[in-house]
């Protein structure tokens, strides 16, 4: 069978595509691995934005899908100080085991849609995470512009 001249050049530029997504194929199956080979769980010493003094240690674990985070003890103060500044459940409770980070999901950048408790002033935000300096790090982000903060928190475990 002869094919025509167009038809023919059809035909040679979906051979080239289909051998050019072929070899592709192997850089695409490997992004879900790369995205995915680094870890939030384990623990986490965070150190205060303003003296850069140890903060606490926090515990990040998956849970249904979600990263949520419980802090384990303060690096500093008594074992058994409360979140006065909290409201509703968490008024007056102990620190140590409050859940501080809830409902992070999975993006291209490490973990959105989640949600930070601020101890220190009760107030709850908006935040994403991302793994940095080759998972050895956390880097934390809430707020926008001017009200933007970006915490790094050093892996512990």
């Amino acid at each position: 069978m002869t094919l025509a001249p167009n038809t023919r050049r059809l035909s040679r530029g979906l051979a080239a595509l289909a051998a050019a997504a072929l070899l592709a194929l192997p850089a695409f199956t490997a992004l879900p691995a790369s995205a995915a080979s680094g870890s939030a769980e384990g623990k986490w010493l965070i150190h205060h934005p303003a003296s850069g003094e140890p903060l606490m240690i926090v515990k990040i674990e998956e849970e249904n899908g979600a990263l949520e985070g419980h802090i384990v003890k303060l690096a500093d103060g008594p074992e058994d100080a409360i979140c006065w500044s909290c409201t509703g459940e968490n008024r007056n409770k102990p620190l140590a085991g409050m859940k501080f980070l809830s409902g992070f999901r999975p993006d291209a950048q490490g973990w959105s849609g989640g949600f930070l408790l601020r101890p220190a002033t009760g107030t709850i935000s908006p935040a994403r995470l991302g793994l940095v300096d080759g998972g050895k790090a956390l880097l934390m982000t809430t707020g926008r512009g001017p009200l933007r903060v970006d915490q790094k928190w050093e892996r512990i475990d």
